[in-house]
């Protein structure tokens, strides 16, 4: 602990000396109420209450004196404070097939509505990125708690080709905060089989954080389901358990899939839930069937959002006057209980 104004820690000093003018103080008035009458009937005239009694008030009114001689030197601590270290990455499929309009007016239009009503629910002290995948993953907004900025970037999204829902779990893991360190080469080694652009390797100057120290995360994946490029997202699962964090999915299509016009030809757009359950199992995550309200709300019931302690440095006086204040109050009920006076 540090003081601002140390000089007045010597206020302590008056912690003692009041004691010693206690004592003097009570000497006097034993000797003046003894001049009343002999020795051996002093005790019978007067009832004196158990030294204990008459010190346990005493003891709470210097004890007191003593918190605000501490509070006046101001003092600065390292207090623990609650905050909310929680972070969610939000990794939308864009591929053809979500142009699909069984989930009207498209599967991806729904997906970006569904993940901006999401945004909107969880805290604002919740960090929350985007990410985007087709051939291959790409961050739209590594995770802050700018929801505007988030909103803007989910304006962006446009569809693409392929699916590669591993691709946008690596990089949806990669930005969340020190996986891309704790998981190392691993991950970049699984990203390049996508073949997408090389991921920019972690500062070798950071150290390796400890997998305990790191912040809750989360990763909400909304997709058709169909995988057909890039790495293999079971691995990719797998790897992010190893990074401490979990994979919420959600399903965006009906069972049977629909037909949707793509470069001019009209094609079936399949939905497959059945790898977007796996997905969320390896990771012990939560698989939801549809990008309504309510099971948005259930996703967001079901993510780790934890409140971590961190320490910020802080002056602690008004600690200090809040225990002197007990002290005082503490001494002046049990003298008015026991002697039917306050000092």
């Amino acid at each position: 602990m540090e003081f601002t104004w140390p000089l007045m820690r010597l206020a302590v000093l008056l912690v003692p000396l009041l004691w010693a003018g206690n004592r003097l103080l009570a000497r006097r008035q034993q000797r003046t109420a003894e001049r009343f009458a002999e020795a051996r009937l002093f005790d019978q005239l007067v009832v004196r209450p158990p030294s204990w009694q008459r010190s346990i008030p005493v003891a709470c009114y210097l004890i007191a004196v003593l918190f605000l001689s501490v509070a006046m030197a101001r003092p600065v601590a390292a207090v623990p404070l609650p905050v909310n270290r929680a972070a969610v990455v939000v990794a939308i499929d864009t591929s053809k097939s979500m142009t699909a309009p069984d989930i009207p007016p498209t599967r991806l239009d729904a997906a970006k509505a569904a993940a901006r009503a999401f945004a909107n629910m969880v805290p604002r002290s919740t960090k929350v990125g985007l990410v985007t995948f087709s051939e291959y993953g790409t961050t739209m907004l590594a995770p802050s708690i700018d929801r505007q900025v988030f909103f803007d970037a989910l304006d962006r999204i446009q569809a693409q080709t392929a699916t590669s829902v591993g691709g946008g779990i690596l990089e949806a893991v990669r930005v969340l905060p020190g996986r891309a360190r704790l998981l190392g080469d691993r991950l970049d080694q699984l990203a390049r089989r996508g073949g997408g652009p090389q991921p920019q390797p972690p500062n070798p100057l950071e150290p390796r954080p400890d997998p305990n120290d790191l912040a809750p995360a989360s990763i909400i994946i909304f997709s058709d389901g169909v995988s057909n490029f890039g790495p293999d997202p079971y691995e990719s699962a797998a790897l992010a358990r190893e990074g401490k964090v979990r994979i919420f999915t959600v399903g965006v299509g009906t069972p049977g899939g629909a037909v949707v016009q793509i470069d001019r030809q009209m094609v079936l757009a399949p939905f497959d839930s059945s790898g977007l359950e796996r997905i969320a199992q390896i990771t012990d995550g939560r698989y939801f069937p549809s990008t309504a309200e309510e099971e948005l709300q259930r996703v967001y019931k079901q993510l780790s959002r934890v409140i971590g302690w961190e320490r910020a440095r802080m002056e602690v006086s008004f600690l200090m006057v809040a225990v002197a204040g007990l002290f005082v109050l503490s001494g002046g009920t049990m003298s008015l209980l026991w002697f039917r006076r306050v000092p």
